[in-house]
């Protein structure tokens, strides 16, 4: 796999609101969290056009000292 590298512009309050979600999420870079966000989106249209695999979970988690 290769990278491509590109640049985006981006007003400064909207960009300091992106900063502000990177810290809160832990993504160690923009790049990434911009990654991440692309990924997010592209699945998000996969599941609603029902037109692709998509997997997901199910977690359960319970304490059975407690009924």
């Amino acid at each position: 796999m290769t990278t491509a590298r590109f640049g985006i512009s981006i007003d400064d309050s909207l960009l300091k609101r992106f900063d502000k979600l990177i810290a809160e999420k832990g993504y160690p870079n923009r790049s990434e969290a911009i990654r991440d966000l692309i990924r997010d989106n592209l699945v998000k249209e996969d599941w609603e056009a029902g037109t692709k695999e998509t997997v997901g979970t199910i977690t359960l988690v319970f304490s059975h000292h407690t009924r």
